[in-house]
This record gives C-alpha cells, sequence and structure tokens, in this order.
C-alpha cells in the first residue's frame, strides 16, 4: 500500500511538471501565419492571331508562411516567418523552397524604450517617407481585391509603409505644465547593400535614417517634425561617387468639435537637398560636390466630420519643380526596372514584347517594387500622369478635395476625390501643363435597404484624369485616360457568394515621356500618342469559411485593343482558383 501510494505522487508529480511545462511553453512561444493554394490556367483567344506561343498554360503552387513568436522574457519578443512554397508539378520535395522571409527582435527596455532590430516596417509624413498606393487601386472592386491582397502581401506593402532591415527606436514623456506630450521615434536603415557592379567596381552601402517628432501642445494643438536623410558610404564601395538627400518636414495640426462635429486644420511644410557627393581619394583632395538642388513644398488642409457618416477634405497644396524626397516619391511600379509580364510576355508571331495592360496591373505580383530609389522612376502617364509620385509629386500646385458618405443605415456609401492642379514651371516649353483628377464610386448594400438576411450589394466607380498644354501643335498637349467599374456581389447561401464585375480603360490622346540622366536631370522628351482600351470581365464563386478565410473560384476575359497604333491587339482568359487561410 505505501508502495503504490509513492507511485501515484510520484505520477502526480511528473504529469503536474509536464503542464507547467506546457503551460510556460505556451506564454513564451505562440504560432500564426498565413497558407495560400493559387492555381491559374491562362489561355489564348482563339480570334487572336498568334501561332508561336502556346494555346493554354497552367502554373501554381501552394505555400506556407509560418510565423514563430518567442518570447524568451517577458519585454523581448524575436519574431520569424519561415517560406514553404512547393510549385504545382513537382513531387518528393523538388520545386520546393524553404526561405526565411522576415527575421526580427522588438522590446522595451524599463518599460520605457521600445526597440526593433530587422525587419521594420517605416512611415512618416506623406513627403519623407510613404508607400503610396499603385496606380488603378483607388476604387477597386470586390472581385478582384484577392489579386490586390496577394500583391500587398508579398511585396510587403502594409498600410502605405516601407518595409526596411535596420533598427528602430521609439519613446515618450508626459508633463503636467507647458506641454501635454513629447514622443521620439529614430531608426537607420540600409536598403541596399554593396553590390559587384563589375569584375573591379562595387557599389556603396545606400542607407536611409531619420526621426520624427511630435508633442501634444495641449488638447487642440499638437505640433510635429520629421527628418529623413538618404545617403551612400561611398568609403563601402569603389565607387568615388555618392548621393546625399535630407529632407525636413513640419507640421502643425489644431482640432476641436463634439461628439458630432468635428474639424481639423493642418499646416505643413518643408524643405529637401539633393547633390552627388565626389571623393578625390587617390589625390586626398577636399571632397566636391554636383548636381546641388533644393525645393520645398506645402500644404494646407481643413477637414470636417459629422458622426461616422461624413467626412470631407479640402486642401491646397504646392510642391516645389526641385523637391526631391525618395522615401516619399518611389513608385511601386517602375516601368524601367525591366520586371517584364509573366503572363504571356510574349504575344504575336514576331515574338513581340506584350506592353503592360490593366490586368498585369491587377494581378501580376512580380512587376512590383520595394527599393528605395535616388531618383524620380519612369511611368506610365496614360495611368497616372496627375500625381505619379502621390502627394509628393513634384512640379505642381492646386487644390484638391475629399469626400465619403454613408447612411447610418449603411445603405449607401459614396466617395469622391477630385483634384486641379498646374505645373509650377513648364518643362521644354513656357507653356504649363494643367492637370484634372475626378475619382467617384457608389456602392448600395441592398440586402440592407430591404432587410434581407442574405447580403446583396451593387458597386460602381468613374476615375478620369485630364492633362492639358496649350501652345503651338508640335508642343500642345491633350491627354485623358477614364476607368469604370462596376460589380455585383449576391449571397445565395450562408457564406457562400456569387460575383461579377467589369473593368473597362480608355485613354487617349497625347504626352511627352521625359527622359533623364544618371543625376535626375531632364535630358530629353519624346512625344507618343496614346488610342487605346482594355478590359477585364469577371465571373465567379466565393465562399467564406469564416474572417480571412476564404475559397475563390473565378473566370476571367481581359485585353488590350490598340486604334490607329503600331502595336496588335490581344485577348486572353483565365481560370483562377484560390484558398487563402489566415492561421
Amino acid at each position: 500500500m505505501k508502495r503504490c501510494l509513492t507511485l501515484l505522487l510520484f505520477v502526480c508529480a511528473v504529469f503536474g511538471s509536464i503542464n507547467e511545462l506546457q503551460a510556460q511553453m505556451k506564454d513564451k512561444i505562440w504560432f500564426d501565419g498565413q497558407a495560400r493554394s493559387y492555381f491559374a490556367r491562362d489561355a489564348i483567344d482563339n480570334n487572336t492571331e498568334d501561332t508561336v506561343s502556346a494555346k493554354n498554360a497552367s502554373n501554381g503552387y501552394n505555400l506556407l508562411d509560418l510565423n514563430t513568436h518567442v518570447n524568451p522574457i517577458k519585454d523581448i519578443e524575436i519574431f520569424a516567418q519561415l517560406r514553404i512554397r512547393n510549385s504545382f508539378g513537382s513531387f518528393f520535395g523538388s520545386g520546393t523552397e524553404i526561405n526565411v522571409r522576415q527575421l526580427r527582435a522588438k522590446g522595451t527596455i524599463n518599460d520605457k524604450v521600445r526597440f526593433s532590430v530587422g525587419d521594420i516596417f517605416l512611415k512618416q509624413s506623406r513627403f519623407t517617407l510613404y508607400n503610396y498606393d499603385e496606380e488603378l487601386s483607388g476604387y477597386e472592386n470586390d472581385m478582384l481585391k484577392p489579386y490586390r491582397d496577394i500583391i500587398h502581401y508579398e511585396n510587403f506593402y502594409t498600410e502605405n509603409r516601407w518595409r526596411l532591415q535596420g533598427i528602430q527606436t521609439d519613446f515618450s514623456f508626459k508633463f503636467d505644465r507647458f506641454i501635454r506630450t513629447l514622443a521620439f521615434d529614430f531608426f537607420v536603415t540600409r536598403p541596399r547593400g554593396s553590390s559587384a557592379i563589375s569584375g573591379t567596381t562595387y557599389s556603396s552601402d545606400l542607407l536611409l535614417s531619420g526621426g520624427s517628432m511630435v508633442s501634444e501642445i495641449n488638447k487642440r494643438i499638437s505640433l510635429s517634425a520629421n527628418y529623413v536623410s538618404l545617403f551612400e558610404v561611398a568609403s563601402s564601395g569603389t565607387q568615388n561617387i555618392s548621393v546625399r538627400n535630407p529632407v525636413y518636414d513640419m507640421a502643425l495640426l489644431h482640432h476641436y468639435g463634439n461628439d458630432k462635429h468635428h474639424f481639423e486644420q493642418k499646416l505643413e511644410t518643408g524643405f529637401s537637398q539633393r547633390h552627388w557627393l565626389h571623393s578625390e581619394l587617390e589625390n586626398e583632395m577636399a571632397d566636391s560636390t554636383s548636381n546641388d538642388t533644393k525645393g520645398m513644398f506645402f500644404e494646407l488642409e481643413n477637414k470636417y466630420s459629422k458622426d461616422s457618416t461624413l467626412y470631407l477634405t479640402v486642401g491646397y497644396r504646392y510642391v516645389d519643380p526641385n523637391f526631391r524626397s525618395a522615401g516619399a516619391q518611389t513608385r511601386r511600379l517602375d516601368y524601367a526596372a525591366g520586371n517584364n509580364n509573366t503572363i504571356y510576355p510574349l504575344y504575336t508571331n514576331m515574338s513581340m514584347t506584350r506592353p503592360t495592360s490593366v490586368f498585369d496591373l491587377v494581378a501580376d505580383d512580380r512587376i512590383y517594387n520595394q527599393d528605395l530609389s535616388s531618383n524620380l522612376m519612369v511611368f506610365n502617364p496614360i495611368y497616372s500622369n496627375v500625381l505619379p509620385y502621390g502627394d509628393a509629386t513634384p512640379n505642381r500646385s492646386g487644390v484638391y478635395l475629399k469626400a465619403r458618405l454613408n447612411n447610418k443605415s449603411k445603405v449607401l456609401l459614396g466617395k469622391i476625390n477630385a483634384g486641379f492642379f498646374k505645373e509650377v514651371i513648364g518643362q521644354g516649353t513656357a507653356e504649363k501643363r494643367s492637370f484634372g483628377l475626378v475619382k467617384a464610386a457608389l456602392k448600395v448594400n441592398l440586402h440592407r435597404w430591404f432587410n434581407w438576411e442574405k447580403e446583396m450589394s451593387i458597386s460602381a466607380s468613374s476615375e478620369s484624369e485630364l492633362t492639358s498644354r496649350g501652345g503651338d501643335t508640335i508642343s500642345s498637349i491633350n491627354l485623358f485616360s477614364h476607368q469604370v467599374n462596376t460589380s455585383l456581389n449576391i449571397e445565395l447561401a450562408k457564406k457562400f457568394f456569387i460575383q461579377a464585375s467589369y473593368k473597362q480603360f480608355n485613354a487617349n490622346g497625347n504626352e511627352f515621356l521625359t527622359e533623364r540622366d544618371n543625376y535626375g536631370d531632364i535630358t530629353y522628351f519624346t512625344s507618343t500618342q496614346v488610342n487605346q482600351k482594355d478590359h477585364v470581365l469577371s465571373v465567379g464563386m466565393l465562399y467564406k469559411l469564416r474572417e480571412n478565410v476564404y475559397a475563390n473560384l473565378q473566370y476571367n476575359w481581359w485585353g488590350m485593343t490598340f486604334i490607329d497604333q503600331a502595336y496588335s491587339d490581344y485577348k486572353y482568359n483565365r481560370l483562377l482558383f484560390i484558398l487563402s487561410v489566415a492561421l
């Protein structure tokens, strides 16, 4: 009896230790992540005159992004994202890729100073460090949302932040007089490391550093300042030239209101400097500079909101022609980067390079960019000519308006985005370009209107851009582009939807493409004529198992028509299946 009692106590002690160990492990290590199955079958339309390319092609993959969170102590977390990707058609491990997609350590020192080391996501003001949305993504319909989600996820486009590698720290203070709070944020990152250009030439490290200060003066007034600097470390490479691009920003914010009405005014201004530093290492002479430019910006913005039903923004913006901010003017899409379309990149019997279409911008995640650029990137004016570099686009002056309206029952939701701008100085001529931008969207939730249990909604949007310039017949410009979106979403059974959408894009007129040298200076203008039409028609089914877990099956008809142009028309079809699971 005594032995049995001793054995029972021992077993209880062992199981108690195991349970305690499991509880400790659960507190210190936990997992989440993302899993996706993707299959696409592309086919050439029978009416397309292309006998060289394959009539149809299939591709797909399974992937798992496993996020591991390790808390060795209370205030420290180690984060690692491990990706396992297997392409369809691969067996027994062939075609399987395993890599570390993200790695970061973060924590808090003495409950006061927070820090992050490794992969960090940074954002400041819209003029210093900001990752603007890609073109044609303003009022996207629900049918094409899975494509956009993949583009943003694969390229780390999160809340308009740039994903960089480095170290970041922030801390704050509270006061009982003069000011209420004071917060600081500092970071140092390396967007690009040294790499071999040729057998004996190596590029220099490219670094981005900066900081922010935000102070709440009182309940109504706050003051913020931002600084960011992009620079190359000449000694880390063999080149004797390095870029320097510091940008300074300051904003004053005033707000007041009550439970129903809220008013906000914001005054923001700043300036930039940019030059190239030449180091004469052999002769040990003093460093010299070249291509020195300075520019400023100014913005006055007024916001009004009523409950959660009305949001209205009116403002004026001026951006100098020489204002340069690499962190805010870098585009998500660089047409000079050489990223060809991955869906039928060549077409016709001449195997010509297929021009990028609206469908490529919506569906191809491999043509996008994650690297900061010290020079203004090349863009296609038919897709974004008014503000190709976002609100920080240089050589712009004008007014803008944004509004969002939805009733309390959420039956109607409307959005408007309009802007009218003009060049500060002319490019290539004394005449200045004038720009007009009008975007509008309307969504009607019919199920709320008729008090139906199952969802049913219809939405439509229109986006137009107009660029014009007077003068003689050689230098005059008249470019117009217009995009229309319509979509229908019907819930047939619980969480099971059928969907349909149509997107059409038209562009016609003429413009001058700007060519720049390695220092960003304009060297030439190339005249171009445009007259084309894009279309994307989609139908499909969506089943939402739960929030962030869905299966989507859709069929797309898409193509581009060129009117009186040297390019050949094309049409393609695609069958797509996506299973997305948020762990």
